[in-house]
C-alpha cells in the first residue's frame, strides 16, 4: 500500500515539472505582428499538419478554422497583405479541418465545429490514396492562379505546406 502511494507521488511530481516546462515554453505571437489583429500567415517555410498545429499551440493560437465568407475574406486579406501572391501564382495552404477521426466527416480541431462552408473544389473531398497507405485526411486551402480560387482540398496529413494561426 505504501509502495502504490509513493508511485502515485512520483507521478504527480512529474506531471508538475510536465506542467511548468509546457507553461514555461510557451510563446505568445506579439500582437502587432498579427493580421487584423488576430492571424499568423506561416508562408515563410512549410511545415505538415501536426507540425502546424503544435507550431500555432506553442504559440497560443489555433490552425486556422474557415467556415464563412467572413472568414475567409479575412483570411484572403491577410493572404493579399502578405504579399505571398505576389511572388508565387499558387498556395496550398493547411487549415484544422481534418476528417482524422471519421473518414468523410471533416471538423476543425480548433473549434470542433463541422466543416459546413461549402467551398471545396471540384471533386473534392476524395480522400486520394498516395502511395501504398497515405490518405488524405488534413484540409487545406488552395489558390491557384486562372481557376476557382481560394477552394478547399484534402491533402495528406504529412506533406509539407504553408499554414495560417489565429486567435480564438
Amino acid at each position: 500500500m505504501e509502495t502504490k502511494r509513493l508511485a502515485i507521488a512520483w507521478v504527480a511530481i512529474l506531471l508538475s515539472f510536465l506542467a511548468v516546462g509546457l507553461i514555461s515554453t510557451h510563446q505568445d505571437v506579439d500582437t502587432s505582428e498579427l493580421c487584423l489583429g488576430k492571424y499568423y500567415f506561416g508562408n515563410t517555410f512549410k511545415i505538415n499538419w501536426y507540425k502546424a498545429m503544435n507550431y500555432c499551440r506553442s504559440r497560443g493560437m489555433f490552425l486556422v478554422s474557415i467556415n464563412n465568407h467572413a472568414q475567409l475574406n479575412d483570411v484572403i486579406r491577410c493572404i493579399q497583405k502578405s504579399g505571398h501572391l505576389n511572388l508565387n501564382n499558387d498556395l496550398d495552404m493547411w487549415t484544422s479541418g481534418n476528417d482524422l477521426g471519421e473518414e468523410g466527416q471533416f471538423f476543425f480541431s480548433s473549434t470542433g465545429e463541422r466543416v459546413t462552408f461549402n467551398r471545396w473544389d471540384k471533386g473534392e473531398p476524395n480522400n486520394a490514396r498516395h502511395g501504398m497507405c497515405l490518405y488524405e485526411n488534413c484540409v487545406t486551402l488552395h489558390f491557384k492562379l486562372h481557376s476557382v480560387n481560394y477552394t478547399l482540398g484534402d491533402r495528406p496529413c504529412g506533406k509539407e505546406k504553408f499554414f495560417m494561426c489565429e486567435t480564438l
